[in-house]
């Protein structure tokens, strides 16, 4: 499926609606992919606001590889400064099978659970995006 936005608030939108898809679904992992810019935090914060967390609370976690949501069941994985996860080095397994977990920079795993709902973020231009979403 293929969705554009063309403003910050129409990311947030599709971010919660989004949220509230995969609680239904039961889909544990969103693997985000794009290159810098592309509105991933953006697009992280409405899937987190599905789950009564407040988007204050979001922030691009480059520096905080794993932001703990634990009393909502969420975690915010930020794997901007990892080149290559190996299951030696991380075990994001864990987070996993714990609940529902956002990745950004999702290239950078090589394995990820069946059940993953993979989002693509184009920059078409400063305010314009193009999601593509797979299952």
């Amino acid at each position: 499926m293929k969705v554009y936005t063309y403003s910050e608030k129409e990311t947030k939108i599709l971010g919660k609606m989004v949220g509230n898809f995969i609680q239904k679904e039961g889909i544990n992992v969103v693997a985000l992919y794009g290159e810098m810019g592309a509105g991933k935090t953006v697009f992280t914060k409405g899937i987190a606001s599905a789950f009564g967390i407040d988007e204050k609370d979001i922030m691009s976690s480059s520096f905080v590889i794993v932001s703990n949501y634990e009393d909502k069941g969420f975690f915010h994985i930020d794997l901007y400064r990892l080149d290559d996860i190996s299951q030696e080095e991380m075990d994001l397994w864990e987070f996993f099978e714990s609940g529902i977990c956002v990745i950004e920079w999702a290239e950078r795993i090589k394995d990820l659970p069946e059940k993953s709902l993979k989002v693509t973020i184009d920059l078409l231009n400063e305010n314009t995006r193009l999601f593509t979403l797979e299952f």
